[in-house]
Order: structure tokens, then C-alpha cells, then sequence
């Protein structure tokens, strides 16, 4: 598949899961990932924040592609498409460091060179970081060939991400096809307080009903953010269109909503497609190998 015909998969999935009802989908998404996100919320508040998520997207990508390769390439690769900044992604790269989810050694042919590899500990984040997006995707698009319903077998992940550096590649993922929700998802925590005061709202009545400002206390301690950023988040949101304000009360707009979906489509489709690739990459290198080792018997 071409990254054109890449594109037009995942704007497909997209059209066909924002179609559909996604609200069960959504819900399951945000509980599967709180689920992680209250064991660990400093790490995951940071990890969430879009540009972080991207560059750790882009990490895997390309550790499972190639497990030689120069840090100095992903940094390029992220620079150029402006996830992050070059002191950015150092500081970012000194967390993951330090928190003990990346290993540097020296390259073995070139010591000018640091070879990275995310730690087994970090890989078992990031598998159940999947599940949160892939069986949700599952209910409003169901996959042809299916997957266990109780998660992504460990094996499927290194293919998953060779799915994943394809859609990076064609430039099909959040920030290039909805650029404009950057503003909601580029935070501490990421799209959580989004799909928070969402899914809240959803569970506790009409969408249209509002939200009640109070529980911005709740909320903050809920997903490690500070009450202040809740507001702050809601405060850009009223300018932008999205929130109307009044006293205690928070009503979610027709707008937020609609963005909200539209975030999650595309979420969704990126998931799924990811998915497709990693599973038909994954089903060809086995008839490669199994081929190969015929021959050489």
C-alpha cells in the first residue's frame, strides 16, 4: 500500500468510525486508560501531552524497525515534522532516562553514535497504552480477522509499531490531519481532561445539560493536573467556541463536542489501520521465515 492509498484507509476508517456511535467506544478508551493513568500519573500526565506521545510513538517505531539505530535519527525525524524541539526532545529523552524507560549505550560501529532501547518496563506500558485504543476501535469499526478481546497479544506489538511508522511516514496522524485540536490535547495530560469532563458529563446525564464547575477539584486530583489547568483548559475553550460559562456551571458546547469525536476518530482509525498493517507485516515475515526454513532443510 502506497502512502496515498495509506491516507485514504485511514480517512475510510475515520469517516466510518465518527459515523457510528462512539460513545461506548470513547467511554471504554477513557477507562481502560485510567486504568494505567492512576497507578502512575506523573508519568502519565507527561507521557500524554501530545508532542511526548508523537515522540514516543516515533521512538518504538523505530527501535522495533531497527534496533542499531542512531537516537540522533529520531531526534531529526521529530524535528523535522515539529513535534519538538531540539532541547525538547533532550529533556524529554532525560526523563525517559532517568525514570528508567530508555537504556543509551554507544553505537558499536560508531561511538560518535548512542544506540537506544526502551526497557521491557516501558514496552508493558506502551502495550497496554495500545489496548486503550485498539479495543475500543473494535466497536465502531470491528476488525475483519479479529483480536482477542482481552488485549494485544505480546508478539503483535513490534509489528503494531511497524504499522504505526507507516502511517508517521504518510503524515496521517493527529497533528496533520486535525492540527487545529492542538490547542486541547498539547497539555499536561494530554486529551484526559478532555475526554473527562466528556465522559462525565455523558455518564451523568444529556451532553447538553453542563457541567458543574465544582468538580474541577475532583477532577484536578483525579488525573494529577491542578485545578488551575482545568480552568485554564476551559477558559481557552469558552474563547475558542467550544464551553459557555456561567457561574458554576460549565455548559459543553455542540462544538466540544463535535471535536471531541473528531479527535477520537481519528485516534481510532490510526489505531486500526496500524493494526492492519502490523498484523499483514506480521503474517508475511512468517511465510518468509517458514519458507526459508523449508529451504534449508
Amino acid at each position: 500500500m502506497n502512502e496515498p492509498d495509506l491516507l485514504a484507509c485511514v480517512e475510510e476508517t475515520r469517516s466510518s468510525i465518527f459515523q457510528g456511535d462512539m460513545d461506548e467506544a470513547i467511554l471504554l478508551h477513557y477507562d481502560l486508560i485510567m486504568e494505567s493513568y492512576r497507578r502512575k500519573p506523573l508519568f502519565y500526565k507527561k507521557l500524554l501531552k501530545y508532542d511526548r506521545f508523537i515522540v514516543t510513538l516515533s521512538l518504538l517505531s523505530f527501535m522495533f524497525a531497527d534496533d542499531r539505530v542512531p537516537l540522533s535519527r529520531v531526534k531529526a525525524f521529530c524535528q523535522a515534522r515539529g513535534y519538538m524541539s531540539r532541547n525538547s526532545l533532550d529533556t524529554y529523552f532525560s526523563f525517559l532516562l532517568s525514570a528508567g524507560y530508555m537504556q543509551v549505550r554507544l553505537h558499536d560501529e560508531d561511538e560518535r553514535q548512542r544506540v537506544f532501547k526502551l526497557t521491557d518496563r516501558a514496552v508493558c506500558e506502551v502495550r497496554q497504552m495500545i489496548d486503550s485504543y485498539v479495543l475500543p476501535s473494535q466497536i465502531v469499526a470491528p476488525y475483519e480477522r479479529g483480536l482477542v478481546g482481552a488485549g494485544i497479544p505480546e508478539d503483535v506489538v513490534p509489528s503494531y509499531f511497524h504499522g504505526i511508522a507507516r502511517v508517521l511516514y504518510a503524515n496521517g496522524t493527529l497533528d496533520q490531519r486535525l492540527p487545529e485540536a492542538r490547542w486541547m490535547i498539547n497539555r499536561d495530560g494530554g486529551h484526559l481532561p478532555m475526554l473527562a469532563l466528556y465522559s462525565d458529563s455523558l455518564r451523568n446525564g444529556p451532553l447538553k445539560v453542563g457541567y458543574k464547575a465544582a468538580t474541577y477539584v475532583e477532577l484536578s486530583a483525579r488525573l494529577g493536573v491542578s485545578k488551575t489547568h482545568i480552568i485554564r483548559m476551559v477558559k481557552e475553550g469558552e474563547l475558542r467556541g467550544y464551553f459557555k460559562c456561567r457561574k458554576h456551571q460549565v455548559e459543553l458546547l455542540p462544538a466540544f463536542i463535535d471535536l471531541v469525536r473528531k479527535i477520537m476518530a481519528i485516534y481510532f482509525s490510526v489505531a486500526r489501520v496500524s493494526m492492519e498493517l502490523g498484523m499483514e507485516y506480521g503474517s508475511k515475515r512468517n511465510r518468509l521465515c517458514a519458507a526459508g526454513s523449508l529451504s534449508g532443510e
